[in-house]
This record gives structure tokens, sequence and C-alpha cells, in this order.
């Protein structure tokens, strides 16, 4: 039987891979899991979960998919990769929160795009226009982060490691 890793415990990815370990006990150890990790050593893998070293984006794209975590993604994106400053972590919800996000985020879609098309209707964008951009990119960029936490759902759902909400 392995022993549980004390000094990767709270790392991002060795967590999601023991949580893709309940579904797959193959998943338990870094032996293992490099298995699902095409091109990933053993020894890559352990500094990665210990913080040694940062993981390129195609191996946490590979980690996010063999442990069926999609939210390794964005996690990634939101706090190692420079490119990825203007986006949120998905956090882990019960799926029907994620809906009534999505459906407040769409009642806010509609309002949003009127505002657009007022702003736009006549080709000029005038100083108070231009000031309540900021406001709607804000608000927009709400709405993509709502549409990427029911992506990273169907995405579980699809591959079967969601719970089925009754």
């Amino acid at each position: 039987m392995s022993r549980k890793a004390t000094k990767a415990i709270g790392n991002v990815y060795y967590e999601a891979r023991m949580r893709a370990a309940k579904y797959n006990e193959k998943l338990l150890t870094r032996s293992g899991a490099i298995d699902f990790l095409p091109g990933v050593t053993e020894d890559s893998l352990k500094k990665y979960e210990l913080d040694i070293t940062r993981p390129p984006n195609i191996v946490v794209a590979l980690m996010a998919d063999a442990y069926n975590a999609p939210e390794l993604r964005a996690w990634y994106c939101s706090n190692e990769c420079p490119l990825g400053a203007d986006r949120r972590e998905i956090e882990d919800m019960p799926p029907e929160r994620g809906v009534i996000r999505l459906q407040n985020s769409a009642k806010d879609l509609g309002e949003l795009i009127v505002k657009l098309s007022a702003i736009m209707d006549d080709g000029v964008i005038t100083d108070d226009e231009r000031k309540a951009i900021p406001g709607i990119k804000d608000q927009l960029l709400e709405c993509r982060h709502r549409l990427d936490e029911i992506l990273a759902v169907l995405e579980k759902f699809e591959k079967g490691c969601g719970k089925v909400i009754y």
C-alpha cells in the first residue's frame, strides 16, 4: 500500500490526482499516474507536486484530462500563467449552483447587449459612454467566468466522473 504524501498536501496538482484516484486507484501513486501523462517522468511529476518546479502548460492540460479536473486549467491560467491575469479560478461547486449563476448572467448579458447597442448605435463613442466601458467589460468577464464554470461541470459529466444530482 502506498504512503500518503505529506509535503505535497495542499498542492493543486497533487490534490487533483488524489481526487481522481477515487475513481482510478492507479493514480494513487506517481508511478501509476505517469502512465496517463505521456512524456512526463515520475521525477518531474514529483517536482510539480512539491512546488519545486512549475509544470509547462501542456503538462497541466494532460493532468486536467487524466484527472478529469478541468478546473486545473483555470487555476493554472489564473495563478501561474502571466497571460491569464484576467482569469479567475473555477470554484468547485454543485452543478445546480453553476446553472443558477449562469441563468443570472444570462439576464445580465441581455442588459449588457442593450447598453452596448446604445453605445455603438450612432458610431460615435462619447466621453460618458467611454466611462461606462470598464464596467461593461467587468460584467462581460463575469459572464465568461460563469460560462467557464458550466463548461467545467459539463466536461466532468461528459467523462462520467461527475455526480448526478436528483
